[in-house]
């Protein structure tokens, strides 16, 4: 798998060291896993946090589990931004989505703004949800790495381990909500979607979109959603996590005065966690 210039190979049955750009080192085919069994069926104790996870099972449950000391033990503080953007390489801007652009652009952040008004949780805080998953305890919900496109972990040169998961595309999800027992979609147990609810609530409640969308239907597809998670290996603590969820709109919708008429784009969301105190 590759992605940003990184190489990872996985489920290789050989272990090989491969040194890769930027002085980043991966473990190939590590035969250590989590969970080996004995001759008796007893299960031994789990992988040390320093042996580098390959598969995506195992690099799966190394994120979930740096995400929940981070949110259930450590109560670390951190430094949080969100922003948007709507590439305009990828607006068909014909028909509906022409006229909703503006309309979203108003409820956007760039990215210079975010930074000069950057979210800042204290250390010890007892609200850690500000931190994915938000509004939850949990730091993932997603436990079938079936879900997973792709996953790597490479060991950077100052000693930290990056890992890198990538979902799988994901038509209309929901985001968690807050007293659920589980998120509603793969999707959601990771990131922040904008789901169906919150835009149906624009279309029928807001009066500036109301006048000009008279009625309209939309799809939601999530493709190539990007959690990368930096973090010490001694001590499990985090050092930065970006997310990045790409979101293709399809709408068609009727325009007052103009009539019925579809058109496309892509919503770009990110959120980046860093400044982290411990």
């Amino acid at each position: 798998t590759t992605l940003g210039d990184e190489t990872t190979l996985q489920d290789e049955t050989t272990a090989v060291e491969e040194t890769t750009v930027d002085g980043e080192t991966t473990l190939v085919g590590d035969t250590t896993a989590v969970g080996d069994t004995t001759a008796v069926g007893q299960t031994t104790t789990a992988v040390a946090a320093t042996t580098i996870p390959t598969t995506k099972a195992e690099i799966l449950k190394a994120y979930t589990d740096i995400l929940n000391q981070a949110k259930k033990m450590d109560k670390p503080g951190f430094s949080a931004i969100e922003f948007q953007a709507l590439p305009k390489e990828e607006q068909k801007i014909g028909g509906a989505v022409k006229y909703l652009l503006p309309i979203a652009n108003t409820f956007m952040t760039d990215e210079a703004k975010a930074r000069k008004e950057p979210w800042v949780s204290q250390k010890g805080s007892a609200d850690m949800k500000g931190l994915p998953v938000k509004q939850s305890t949990e730091g993932c919900y997603i436990t079938n790495p079936a879900a997973i496109k792709t996953a790597s972990c490479v060991k950077l040169a100052n000693g930290n381990y990056k890992i890198t998961i990538v979902l799988n595309d994901e038509t209309d999800p929901e985001p968690y909500a807050k007293g659920q027992a589980k998120a509603p979609s793969n999707t959601g147990g990771m990131f922040q979607p904008l789901g169906r609810k919150a835009i149906d609530n624009e279309l029928n409640n807001n009066n500036t979109v109301k006048n000009v969308i008279k009625s309209a239907e939309y799809s939601l597809k999530y493709y190539d959603g990007t959690s990368v998670l930096e973090y010490n290996p001694q001590n499990g603590r985090i050092v930065t996590l970006d997310q990045k969820t790409n979101t293709l709109i399809t709408m068609d919708g009727t325009i007052i005065i103009l009539g019925r008429s579809q058109g496309t784009a892509v919503l770009e969301m990110n959120f980046k966690f860093y400044d982290f105190k411990y």
